[in-house]
């Protein structure tokens, strides 16, 4: 059976603008947020899944979007590895930073950074620059 189907596919003429995914199966989503309150560089961020990982630099509020593609249904992570702190240090929150994949991606990422200086002296592990 699968012999006739696969004998039938490629005598009828297929052509690849005639199939739904052009570069194969898409089975992969992007990461993709917002970042609001930035006005300091050296943000870092970093996405994580499986044995997959990809650093990203933001410098300036807006969209942004991971290139590294999570394969649909895979587990993934987004953490902050340096803080902005420069021209002064800022403090940054993410909201919405891990989940499992799904089919339609993920765009609801949320980086809110402040002027909060870093707090080395109170211990308050997740703030400033502990993270």
């Amino acid at each position: 059976m699968n012999k006739l189907l696969l004998m039938t596919l490629f005598s009828s003429g297929v052509y690849a603008s005639d199939l739904i995914y052009l570069n194969g199966f898409e089975n992969t989503g992007l990461v993709s947020g917002t970042t609001t309150g930035l006005n300091a560089t050296g943000l870092q961020l970093e996405l994580t899944s499986a044995s997959l990982s990809q650093n990203l630099s933001l410098n300036a509020n807006g969209n942004f979007v991971f290139s590294l593609q999570i394969p649909i249904g895979d587990n993934w992570e987004v953490s902050i590895t340096t803080l902005p702190d420069n021209p002064e240090q800022q403090s940054c929150t993410i909201s919405n930073q891990s989940g499992v994949m799904p089919a339609t991606g993920v765009d609801n990422l949320t980086v809110v950074c402040n002027n909060t200086i870093w707090m080395w002296d109170e211990m308050n592990w997740d703030e400033g620059g502990w993270q």
